[in-house]
């Protein structure tokens, strides 16, 4: 038969989405280990995982982030240079990540490497020194950092976002501040890292995980003393949204006004999560988008605008983004208000709802073909207590849903209560 390229092949809907899950092992002393065996290169990443080593654990602000980013700076045996050395000699790659809910330490290495590279590791989270000249040249890269980020008006404006969302005492809303940052000191790094970072460790790996590597993670891994294998138990302050509908932080040097719109929505649990990911996509998800089509496209006003869900362990909230010119702001604003208004009162017709369909399955399908993906797509349920059925849930909740459900979904939350609009620049 011959194939004429003229014809775009058919597309078919995606139904069933086959996912390698994540089997689950405890070592010696009883840390889970979550294993995705997949992949034919002999490359592994393994993630530790520090349940109770986020933000949201500290008693001082800035510690959560020093004593994370610390532990590679040196041990009893190693200072920093040597443990850079250790880690670049074998060609792996080394990433310490701290977060509002956890913290995490990612290392990615050659499955034949894994006997030095886990001593290495290992060392990190048993014996770290926190010495205070290398804490006192972080802070101070910190400290720069931050004026610099502070003067990036779209760095400032998410900020203030999340200020305004869950107040600024809340650890999701409060931001690191210079003061902070000097008041960080080696005693509270230490204490942090005793009592809080080797709580309910959990680790993540993927790629070729053979015998042989397992039996190397159960020899540094699985004779560690845990301070405590249950989570910690930590209660929150009550959120504390502000009732200003409005702010404005004037820049009059700024060509241009960073807008962040957004309002506390649904957690991953929630119902109607899976409706309003298929909704946001249609509002401001993809490039081809209500709000890229026509603040964009046929207006012109911006290079780039998107709206998405943040997702966060005890919250979730909605937020618009876009950078604009100072003299478009109140133009473009009252734009995406005009948009999430149209979304409420017309249906979409079959034509968009299906170009959203299938670009939200063929991006889910796209989203598993490595292990360190499917390593993250274990992490995304897991973290938050949810089990695959998650995205099982998610691919029928695309391919069913219908015009009428995602109007009905729009009234229901794009709507303009406890909505907040953050502007860095101008509004005019």
């Amino acid at each position: 038969m011959t194939l004429d390229r003229r014809v775009a092949p058919p597309a078919r809907p995606i139904r069933h989405v086959e996912f390698l899950e994540a089997e689950t092992i405890k070592l010696s002393n009883g840390i889970p280990v979550h294993m995705i065996k997949s992949g034919k290169q002999e490359v592994v990443g393994l993630e530790l995982i520090f349940r109770s080593g986020g933000v949201r654990h500290e008693q001082k602000s800035g510690v959560a982030f020093f004593t994370n980013k610390m532990l590679a700076e040196g041990t009893a045996t190693n200072n920093s240079e040597q443990i850079s050395h250790e880690i670049d000699k074998y060609g792996a790659y080394l990433q310490l990540s701290p977060s509002l809910d956890y913290s995490t330490v990612d290392l990615y290495m050659l499955s034949r490497h894994a006997q030095p590279l886990l001593s290495t590791l290992r060392s990190l989270i048993t014996d770290s020194q926190f010495p205070e000249d290398e804490l006192d040249k972080l802070k101070t890269i910190q400290q720069q950092h931050l004026k610099v980020s502070n003067q990036k008006s779209n760095i400032l404006a998410s900020k203030k976002l999340r200020a305004a969302l869950f107040g600024e005492e809340h650890p999701y809303g409060r931001a690191l501040t210079e003061e902070a940052i000097e008041a960080v000191n080696q005693d509270d790094l230490q204490s942090f890292y005793r009592q809080q970072l080797r709580n309910h460790l959990e680790i993540v790996i993927s790629g070729d995980v053979n015998t042989e590597v397992l039996q190397i993670v159960e020899q540094y891994f699985g004779n560690i003393s845990l301070v405590d294998s249950a989570p910690a138990e930590d209660t929150l302050p009550a959120v504390s949204i502000t009732s200003e509908k409005r702010v404005l932080i004037e820049r009059p040097d700024n060509l241009q006004s960073s807008i962040r719109i957004g309002k506390p929505l649904l957690t991953k649990e929630h119902p109607d999560y899976h409706k309003m990911q298929v909704l946001n996509t249609v509002f401001g998800g993809y490039f081809g988008s209500r709000l890229m089509r026509n603040i964009r496209e046929e207006k012109g006003l911006t290079y780039g605008i998107n709206s998405g869900q943040v997702t966060l362990q005890d919250a979730g909230y909605f937020v618009i983004g876009t950078e604009v010119k100072k003299e478009f702001t109140a133009q473009v604003i009252a734009e995406i208000h005009k948009e999430m208004a149209h979304l409420r009162d017309f249906p979409l017709d079959n034509s968009e709802l299906n170009t959203v369909k299938n670009y939200m399955a063929g991006r889910l399908l796209s989203s598993v073909d490595t292990p360190f993906a499917l390593a993250e797509k274990f992490k995304n349920i897991h973290l938050y207590g949810l089990t695959y059925d998650f995205y099982k849930n998610y691919l029928n909740t695309i391919n069913t849903i219908d015009a009428k459900t995602l109007q009905e979904t729009a009234q229901k939350y794009l709507t303009e209560e406890n909505m907040v609009d953050v502007i860095i620049g101008a509004y005019q």
